[in-house]
This record gives C-alpha cells, structure tokens and sequence, in this order.
C-alpha cells in the first residue's frame, strides 16, 4: 500500500517538473517583464540587449531547468520582427542578447536606415538606441522603434 501511494506522489512529481517550465513561460503568463531594451544597430543587423525581471518561480525553474525556460518569453517580444535569433540568455543576471538580421535597408549613400514599422510585442519601461556615432536616444513607455540610420565603419584601403 505504501508502494502505491509513494509511486502515485512520485508520479505528480514528475509531472509538475516536466509542465512547470512550460507554464512559467507561456506568452500568457507576464513572470517576465522586460525592464529596458538596448538597440545597437550595425549595418543591416541590429542587437538587442534586453534587461529583464522575472517572478521567484520562474528564476527558479529556469536556474533547475535552464535558460530554454525563458526563451518564448523574450522571443514574444520580437514577434513582430523577421530573422530573429536569441543568442544569449542569462537567468541569473536578467539579461538576454537578442540578433534580428537584414532589418535595415541600404540607401544609395551608403546608410542604413531601418524604418520604425516593426513594434514590440510589449510595452519596455526604456528602450535605448545607442547608435555607431556614440549618441544615444532614449524612449520611456514604449514598444515602437524610432526611425534608425547608420554606416558601417569604411575599411580603408592602401
């Protein structure tokens, strides 16, 4: 009888191991919360750093279960983009890299420019574009990119 009783608890166990990750993460769930966003466009590319903060449980299990616990969180954030790769997730410090390729077009003057038409899935509390030339744009309460242009460093040829 005990044998019965102690399969049946080690049962339930596994099964909330195996859905818990999977529940901490769904797109419904907002254990997630993106704080601020780094955008660092070069060339056709651009790179986001994003900040996050997330629920005790959800630390928790994606500390026992890995970073892959998180990642449909962050990529609902880049839903609306094309080419879109998580590259880094770090669930002890908060912070994801995030590459989406060929989002900027290339103009016959040798610049970049990414339009603005892609939106965020989420309101991000700050979004900073720190653009090659060192200047930096910050936006509060926002989720829609601003219109970005930017060269590519020349290689300079002897």
């Amino acid at each position: 009888m005990l044998r019965n009783i102690m399969a049946v608890a080690l049962v339930m166990i596994m099964m909330v191991a195996v859905a818990a990750p999977a529940m901490a993460a769904s797109a419904q769930n907002k254990d997630v919360h993106v704080t601020r966003v780094v955008v660092e466009p070069y060339g056709p590319d651009m790179n986001f750093t994003v900040y996050y903060e997330s629920t005790f449980f959800t630390r928790l299990f994606s500390l026992i279960f890995g970073a892959k616990v998180l990642q449909p969180s962050i990529e609902d954030l880049f839903i609306n983009f094309s080419n879109v790769s998580i590259v880094s997730i770090d669930p002890s410090s908060g912070v994801a890299k995030v590459t989406v390729k060929d989002v900027s077009r290339l103009t016959d003057d040798g610049w970049y420019v990414y339009d603005g038409d892609e939106e965020l899935a989420d309101v991000v509390d700050v979004i900073e574009v720190r653009n090659p030339d060192g200047k930096v744009e910050t936006l509060n309460e926002a989720n829609k990119l601003p219109v970005i242009s930017n060269r590519l460093p020349s290689i300079n040829k002897l």
